[in-house]
């Protein structure tokens, strides 16, 4: 890394900066000039009675109204006129006049009279106004076209329009030691002009011609020129807008709203890079550090060098830059102090001068403990700085007393060498590290230039201390020789508000510099003793008189300094949360404040931002953005996969199935094309279908499987394609289909399974459409098969596409396998059984009168038949009888019975009166007469007993004799009359018999006995008439029995 080291060239390279001293002076009488007063509504203030970090984008080191260049300052009044004072050889003070070291008191620039100018920069030999309409004016050297109204060469002595792209409107200007210049417009973006030999333009391009051993590089400038004539934009990374710009001697680095730091220009002593590892530099193969590395475009400080000592860089935010001749300073977030580049004249106040790696690399400046820097001010060597609680520091080459560091017991004056030039240190020794003004305490602002400083106080006067050159310290000492440590008021002229007074003022017999009150106790504070007031501490404020009430500050106010009279409103975009406060807190990014005198700032809502500190205002989130949380400093980018299609949008849509978004920030989702979906919220790409499925329709939420009996063979499919003839597919979701098994096929297309050739049916091939139906004389018994079965023998098929064989019937036979019909049995054959391969011969006792019998017929009861194979049964002949079937014979009627027909199945039973005697018989035969046979079936007739009689044929039983008969033997067909003096009283009498003694019965037939009259007795024929009568009694008994 190349190393400076102080001595010689450091003095002539600071003699370059200076244009040797001149006794010449252009004498202004300053009485006689008046400020121009200007209505209060037609120009734009800038409040300097804050100095919070980040207050204003830009420098707010000085707010802008007090800039000090080489050996010139100009400051802006109350009622925006200008004034400049100093050296003017280039017409830099912007009053018309020129030449070889001329310089002035301060004087208004008449030609921005009625402008509104709101903020100044001096720089090394020119300087600029800004109107309160964003218009820029310049004035001074144009040698490298830094005044930038299109013309390069020469002096513009008095103020001319910049010429901005149109539609640009500048808000703040860059502040430093150089002969370019750029702006930060309202949107953020920066633009710069003037000399470019190093890149320090930033617009790409380096206004120089190298003729290098491997490269060489042609001047693209316009002319060759070493400048550019008007602002260009400057290309910052996507995203990042300017918020601070500082001018150096030949680079430039700026704030980003990413907190970052960028720089470009000449990198000597490593004040662009930090000390990164960078390559060589393409065009002059120099190396980073060095002054012909050079980078002609923004670069980010990576703070990658192992030398650097800071802790959490990766944090670290700026927001301030300020940079020197070869050195770059700046300013955090969080009030720390940072520098890097050249540090032999201990410009970067970090405690030493060394220039050494650990040194030149971005390291912390020594600040005093305990506070926060708000603003940094750099120039040639030297900076300063103020700090929240103790105010102005300064730091650096002190040949001048150019630091203020007069302590009460050091020299006030410090003698220098080198004449108009300066530089060179005789009894002041440089600061290395921050050493507070005196007086210091007083000023609100702190400005520091090539050979002299100045403080701003509250009252808005301005004090100034260093070399007594060019009237630039107090207007009335032109010394090139020595300069003061003390602060020393410098006086406006004409009616300005700050006024002139003598040098005891407040007659407390202390003269000034060294009277410490020159004009009293100010308001706020009281006189305790000689030479002494307090005040009323920071965070206060004293209520009028002396002594004052002590009054602490509200909430919503604030007071940085002891001795004040009041306390100061926060101003919009700011803050004060607690009693006492000595500052103003900006609102943080992610909040705002649109009032003055606020006590909190208010959180962006949900769908808003603020994306920068002390912003007045909250911004909607635009399409494509979101914000779900209070206080966010920036909206979120719809996330791939969703979308945001209005503004001020608190959350993100997720894309819904069927539509998906890739790509961040996107305002409404993609539908899916056919063959392809998304099935699930926030999808960031499509799915394309795989084999097996497909969607024909775009935003499809899935993919739909082939059915059955389809397939999809391709992946993003849009329709499926059917299985055809021979194919089937059983399932959802296939990529090809299924090819037939033998045994089975499928017509048609679409088929969803393979159909089994039903019974009766096969196939012996793969791939079918079709089955074979089975031929006659087989037959398929089973869904499936791959060939037919040959009928067996017994069985027969005379059909196609059968499922079986038949058996042959029953009465039928088939002979052989493969038949396709049966045979019926012939005549006087059988067969009862089916599936038989021959018939059966009729037995005996049976016939069949028919072909295809199936069983043989039995002989009915009453035939038979004795022979085998018989067409027919013979009747039974007459006297005999088959009583049962299959009879292979007849059989005789038995004695007793009888058959008069033939074909009897059984003989007939005699009769009772009738008697079959003999086998064979065709008749009965009746009984005779002295005979009978009360039962059937009978061989014989009996014969009639005795005491009885049979006298008719075929009798059934036999009579008794009734009385006054009787038969002594068998077999008669009639009985006996009794004889005389004979009787029967009983019936069956079987013998007569002889009346008893004394009796006797004259007549026959008789059943009883008479006695025997006396002597002949009376009526002798009575007894014969008894007898007559008694036998004709019992012959009609014996006829009424035969009746019966």
């Amino acid at each position: 890394m190349p190393l400076m080291a102080k001595g010689p060239w450091t003095g002539i390279l600071l003699a370059t900066m200076m244009v040797l001293f001149s006794t010449h002076s252009l004498l202004v009488e300053s009485g006689s000039q008046t400020e121009i007063e200007f209505p209060s509504d037609e120009i734009s203030l800038r409040s300097i009675s804050s100095n919070s970090p980040g207050q204003v984008l830009g420098h707010i080191d000085t707010l802008d109204t007090l800039s000090i260049g080489r050996q010139f300052a100009c400051a802006i009044t109350e009622n925006s006129s200008v004034l400049c004072w100093g050296r003017t050889d280039f017409g830099q003070t912007g009053i018309g006049v020129e030449g070889e070291m001329v310089y002035h008191n301060m004087t208004y620039v008449d030609a921005l009279d009625g402008m509104g100018i709101v903020e100044v920069s001096a720089h090394l030999d020119h300087a600029c106004g800004l109107t309160s309409q964003g218009a820029v004016y310049c004035w001074g050297s144009n040698e490298r076209g830094q005044i930038g109204n299109g013309q390069i060469g020469g002096n513009q002595l008095v103020p001319s329009l910049v010429l901005l792209p149109q539609g640009v409107v500048a808000k703040s200007l860059s502040q430093g030691p150089s002969s370019h210049s750029c702006v930060i417009s309202t949107d953020g973006d920066l633009y710069c002009w003037g000399n470019n030999d190093r890149g320090q333009v930033g617009n790409g391009q380096i206004c120089f011609d190298w003729d290098g051993s491997i490269v060489t590089y042609v001047n693209p400038c316009d002319d060759s020129a070493s400048g550019i004539r008007t602002p260009e934009l400057i290309a910052m990374p996507g995203g990042v807008s300017v918020t601070s710009v500082s001018v150096g001697g030949e680079h430039t680095c700026a704030t980003g709203t990413d907190g970052g730091m960028y720089c470009w220009g000449s990198d000597m002593n490593c004040r662009v890079t930090g000390g990164d590892i960078v390559d060589p530099d393409p065009i002059t193969e120099a190396p980073g550090c060095g002054y012909w590395w050079i980078t002609s475009s923004p670069r980010k400080l990576e703070m990658s060098n192992t030398e650097i000592t800071i802790q959490d860089v990766a944090n670290l935010s700026f927001v301030q830059a300020a940079n020197g001749w070869v050195f770059s300073c700046a300013m955090t977030g969080s009030g720390e102090g940072v520098c890097w580049g050249a540090n032999t004249e201990s410009q970067q106040g970090i405690g030493n001068n060394s220039n050494q790696p650990y040194a030149v690399v971005p390291t912390l400046i020594q600040g005093p403990s305990g506070e926060s820097m708000t603003s940094i001010s750099a120039t040639t060597a030297q900076a300063c700085a103020m700090y929240d609680q103790t105010g102005a520091y300064c730091w650096g080459d002190n040949w001048g007393g150019n630091t203020g560091d007069y302590n009460g017991s050091n020299s006030v004056i410090c003698n220098y060498m080198g004449g108009s030039g300066g530089g060179y240190n005789i009894d002041c020794e440089d600061r290395s590290a921050p050493h507070q003004v005196y007086t210091g305490g007083n000023y609100i602002a702190v400005v520091m230039g090539a050979a002299n400083a100045c403080g701003l106080d509250s009252s808005n006067e301005i004090h100034c201390w260093g070399a007594y050159a060019w009237n630039n310290v107090n207007q009335t000492s032109h010394q090139t020789w020595w300069g003061t440590r003390v602060p020393e008021i410098m006086h406006p002229p004409g009616t300005a508000k700050i006024l002139l007074g003598d040098l005891d003022s407040d007659n407390d017999g202390l003269d000034s510099p060294f009277d410490l009150w020159p004009v009293g106790c100010p308001t706020g504070w009281y006189q305790d003793g000689p030479n002494s007031c307090e005040e009323s501490p920071p965070g206060h404020y004293a209520e009028g008189g002396q002594p004052g009430i002590l009054v602490i500050c509200e909430s919503g106010t604030y007071q940085p300094d002891g001795g004040q009279a009041s306390c100061i409103d926060s101003n919009p975009g700011y803050h004060v949360p607690d009693e006492g406060a000595l500052s103003q807190t900006i609102c943080p990014a992610g909040s705002y404040q649109p009032n003055s005198g606020a006590s909190t700032c208010i959180l962006a809502d949900l769908g808003h931002m603020v994306e920068t500190p002390g912003k007045t205002f909250q911004s909607p989130c635009t399409v494509g953005r979101y914000s779900p949380t209070h206080g966010a400093t920036a909206c979120l980018r719809a996330s791939p996969g969703y979308y945001v299609d209005s503004t001020s949008a608190t959350e993100q849509t997720p894309c819904p199935p069927g539509q998906y978004s890739s790509i961040e920030g996107s305002i409404s989702c993609s539908s899916t094309s056919p063959g392809q979906y998304t099935s699930v919220d926030a999808s960031t790409h499509p799915e394309t279908c795989q084999p097996g499925s497909y969607q024909p329709n775009s935003a499809g939420t899935s993919c739909i499987l082939a059915p059955a009996g389809y397939y999809v063979s391709t992946a993003g499919s849009t329709s499926f394609q059917p299985c055809l003839s021979g194919r089937y597919q059983p399932l959802e979701g296939s990529i090809d289909c299924e090819v037939t098994q033998p045994g089975y096929y499928t017509s048609g297309v679409g088929s969803t399974e393979a159909i089994a050739c039903s019974p009766g049916s096969y196939q012996p091939n793969s791939g079918a459409e079709t089955c074979l139906s089975a031929i006659p004389g087989s037959y398929v018994p089973n869904e499936g098969s791959i060939d037919y079965v040959i009928c067996a023998s017994g069985t027969f098929q005379p059909n196609p596409g059968s499922i079986e064989c038949f058996l042959g019937d029953a009465g039928h036979y088939v002979v052989g396998e493969g038949s396709q019909n049966q045979i019926p049995c012939p005549l006087t054959t059988y067969q009862p059984l089916s599936g038989q391969t021959n018939c059966e011969d009729v037995e005996p006792g049976h016939y069949t009168n028919e072909i295809g019998s199936v069983n043989q017929i039995p002989c009915e009861p009453g035939t038979y038949q004795s022979m085998a194979k018989s067409t027919s049964c013979r009747d039974s002949p007459a006297g005999h009888y088959v009583p049962d079937s299959s009879a292979t014979e007849f059989i005789a009627c038995g004695v007793g019975t009888f058959q008069p027909i033939s074909a009897s199945t059984s003989c007939i039973q005699a009769d009772s009166g009738h008697f079959v005697d003999s086998n064979s018989q065709l008749s009965q035969t009746a009984c005779e007469k002295g005979t009978y046979q009360p039962n059937i079936g009978s061989s014989e007739c009996l014969l009639a007993d005795r005491g009885n009689f049979v006298d008719n044929l075929a009798a059934t039983e036999q009579i008794p004799c009734p009385p006054g008969t009787y038969q002594s033997l068998e077999g008669q067909s009639s009985c006996t009359f009794t004889s005389t003096n004979f009787f029967s009283s009983e019936s069956g009498s079987v013998e007569q018999t002889p009346c008893p003694a004394g009796q006797h019965q004259p007549l026959t037939s008789q059943t009883g006995c008479v006695d025997k009259p006396e002597d002949g007795g009376l009526l002798p024929g009575f007894g014969l008439y008894m007898a007559m009568i008694a036998l004709l009694t019992a012959a009609i008994g014996i006829r009424s029995k035969q009746d019966n």
